[in-house]
């Protein structure tokens, strides 16, 4: 299995782009539909519960899903005689006989429905806590109500915990408060054999920014993760001072992150940075003069500002945004408060504002010394928009759970966004169901009808999609993709001018689960969770989608991926408390520009393109490139020839030697040749991409060994990873 998962990735380097259905072999160990023992009297059992041999011949059985409250149910479950005063914890049991254990190229996955927070115990032993505090007991609530509650949740455990012979399972659902409406539990037990994703990236250069094979999946560590063929600087932190002292620092809550470049320059240009913050001037937007230098190989800021939005009467959570075909930038205001504290009808925060980038100024759209907002766009919950080629039509979205429409303007005049006409998408029939669908005009001649387009959209039956937080435009289809937040799904269609086509699902659904290709070889999957967030293209129409909720990953999402072909590949896994926000490319898209939002304080050390420690602790654009292009690992490549015989072209300075014994039942050693002295981070992981340890260790250069203990691990596949001045190594170990 590992030559042919090695082979499927030589083959794409050859560029024949494989085009093969990527299905999982499962084999079910516990049904869905299984038989569960169950206690629903509101005792608390302690601990004794879960043990294999506690005697549970007094409980009651019924077939899973268990629960109440929904009517989908096929067992009824009791929660007492008061409706506000409902059980806080209901207990399941059953046992299963097991004849066979998962070989080496399966994994254990474990599906589990619950409504609204669980512990899994199996032998004894908890295996699983999901939406529930670290620790609890029969009176802990669970973390928060659940809303997709239909859903599985997937999870990877070890092997180990399985036995031959009689296992057992106990389970216990808490409820999110006394007076929840609801209880759902069901879980499915398979062992799965991971089959490779489709690789369709032939043709592209062998340094294209796409060009990386996945990071591991799994929960937020303290430093970001992206592929080793990959750095990152970064550009500007919360705090910083701006250029003009008497301008302060730079505001928090960093999300667009826009590169406009200079006379169309991808070394040369401008990043505007919003600041997601309730009102301004704590809320806005910074200007900075950035250039590429060519000494050091790192971007430089030479000129930073913050917007000036007095002359507009402010604006307010600044959230993502455009860069226009014209080199302008849109800010979004995502935030309704009613204020018309000018008087110029309109009210004062709830649109889109355009700035022009060289000057850190507002447009001016009549010329009459006063700024003005996009008035005809409308007044939302604006998330961001995208500009097409014609420079006129404009397609927005709105963050709103009831009004979460999809919108298209199209303004009178070429890069005069001042007036045009307003539309918003209607499809013929339910969401999921039809692939056509109309644009319905809306009024926008007045300051009330602006005002008020949410309210004629609700009217005249627009779709709403429930939380639209990007909308983007292919550029190889001229498709526009969109995304739902509520149904983690990103959304396409063809705008055929007052009709729509081709509506239907690209990627994405909670409970989808892709696969992933580490460099090594071996298959990772994990589900694709919620909160789809912010959308970018690159040159070669690979969709990068960042998440805001789920795993706050950043995916790409190549263009021959279909939901029944999936090639999802997993660019990123942002550091603790982060969620990924903006995108940017410069014209070249050889630079990737993004922000981190509110990460965790106590986030540690990594090392960037520099070969430098720094911290991503605080709101932080960042740049991101392949090494080749960044930093100390930078190559004239107009001068110097790649060798595309690596990794995807990858120049690294570390090189594996061997690692023995592998399988190995207790120590084993990496030994590894490197270019170069330095410190080197030693890490490990499991294969759901948990982190399990991390060290610093001297290196030199030649040939090193490192000494990894897994005595104490359970049986099962692992991760090392070793970096050494932004060069990565990563092995497989199989503790046996």
């Amino acid at each position: 299995m590992q030559q042919k998962f090695t082979l499927l990735g030589a083959l794409a380097l050859m560029g024949l782009g494989l085009n093969a259905k990527a299905q999982n072999i499962i084999t079910p160990i516990v049904p869905e539909a299984t038989v569960w023992k169950f206690l629903d009297n509101g005792t608390d059992q302690g601990t004794a519960w879960f043990a294999p041999g506690f005697n549970d011949s007094s409980w009651v059985s019924g077939a899973a899903e268990l629960g109440y409250g929904d009517g989908d149910e096929a067992t009824i479950v009791g929660f007492g005689t008061n409706s506000q005063q409902k059980y806080t914890t209901t207990y399941f049991r059953v046992k299963f006989n097991l004849t066979a254990l998962p070989t080496v190229n399966q994994v254990v996955r474990l599906s589990l429905r619950r409504d609204d927070g669980a512990v899994v115990y199996l032998n004894g032993n908890e295996v699983v806590r999901d939406n529930m505090p670290a620790t609890s007991t029969y009176t802990t609530f669970a973390s928060s109500n659940t809303s997709a509650e239909n859903d599985f949740r997937l999870h990877t455990i070890p092997a180990s915990a399985l036995q031959l012979g009689e296992n057992t399972f106990a389970v216990e659902i808490h409820q999110c408060d006394l007076s929840s409406s609801d209880l759902s539990f069901a879980l499915k037990l398979d062992y799965v054999e991971p089959k490779p994703p489709v690789v369709c990236d032939a043709g592209l250069d062998s340094l294209h920014i796409s060009r990386f094979y996945s990071v591991m999946p799994g929960v937020q560590v303290d430093t970001l993760r992206i592929p080793p063929t990959h750095a990152y600087q970064i550009i500007a932190m919360e705090g910083d001072p701006y250029t003009n002292a008497a301008d302060g620092l730079v505001k928090g809550l960093f999300d667009f992150t826009g590169y406009v470049p200079k006379d169309s320059s991808s070394t040369k240009g401008y990043l505007s940075i919003n600041h997601e913050l309730g009102s301004w001037p704590a809320a806005g937007v910074s200007m900075l003069d950035i250039a590429f230098n060519d000494t050091t190989h790192l971007w430089q800021v030479d000129k930073s500002v913050p917007v000036d939005f007095g002359g507009i009467a402010g604006t307010g959570r600044n959230c993502s945004g455009a860069v226009t075909p014209w080199n302008t930038i849109i800010t979004s205001e995502e935030t309704l408060p009613t204020a018309d504290a000018n008087g110029d009808g309109y009210q004062d925060v709830g649109w889109m504002v355009e700035i022009d980038p060289v000057t850190a100024k507002i447009k001016d759209y009549d010329g009459d010394g006063t700024p003005d907002k996009i008035w005809g766009m409308g007044r939302m919950s604006h998330e961001n928009c995208v500009a097409a080629a014609d420079r006129k039509t404009v397609y927005e979205g709105a963050d709103e759970s009831s009004y979460g429409y999809v919108w298209k303007y199209v303004a009178h005049n070429e890069e005069d966004m001042s007036a045009g006409n307003l539309y918003v998408l209607k499809l013929d029939g339910p969401i999921g169901s039809v692939t056509t669908g109309q644009w319905i005009g809306i009024p926008n001649y007045t300051p009330e009808d602006c005002n008020n387009v949410r309210t004629y959209a609700q009217a005249v039956g627009a779709t709403n999609f429930n939380a639209v937080e990007d909308v983007e435009i292919s550029p190889l289809d001229g498709k526009i993709y969109f995304t739902s937040k509520a149904t983690s799904r990103v959304y396409r269609f063809q705008d055929d001018g007052l009709t729509v086509s081709e509506a239907q699902i690209f990627v994405g659904n909670t409970a989808t689960v892709y696969n992933y290709e580490m460099e090594d070889g071996t298959i990772v999957s994990e589900q694709w969770g919620g909160g789809v967030d912010n959308l970018t293209f690159d040159d070669a129409g690979n969709l990068y989608v960042l998440q805001d909720g789920g795993r706050n990953h950043i995916y790409m999402v190549p263009p021959c991926h279909t939901q029944t072909n999936p090639a999802v590949k997993l660019f990123a896994v942002t550091p603790a408390g982060c969620e990924p926000t903006g995108m940017t490319f410069t014209p070249d898209y050889k630079y990737m520009f993004v922000s981190f939002q509110h990460p965790d304080g106590t986030n540690g050390v990594g090392i960037d393109a520099n070969g430098d420690t720094v911290r991503i602790n605080k709101e932080a654009a960042v740049v991101i490139a392949r090494k080749e292009f960044l930093g100390i690992s930078f190559v004239d490549t107009t001068t110097t020839p790649i060798d595309t015989t690596t990794s995807i072209g990858r120049i690294n300075e570390l090189s594996l030697v061997s690692v023995y014994p592998n399988p190995t039942s207790g120590k084993a050693t990496i030994e590894l040749s490197s270019k170069v002295n330095g410190k080197a981070q030693l890490m490990l992981y499991s294969v759901d991409g948990k982190l399990l340890f991390t060290e610093e260790r001297a290196i030199r250069t030649g040939n090193n060994k490192f000494q990894i203990e897994l005595g104490n691990l359970p049986v099962g596949i692992y991760q090392s990873v070793i970096n050494v001045n932004g060069s990565t190594l990563q092995s497989k170990i199989i503790k046996q």
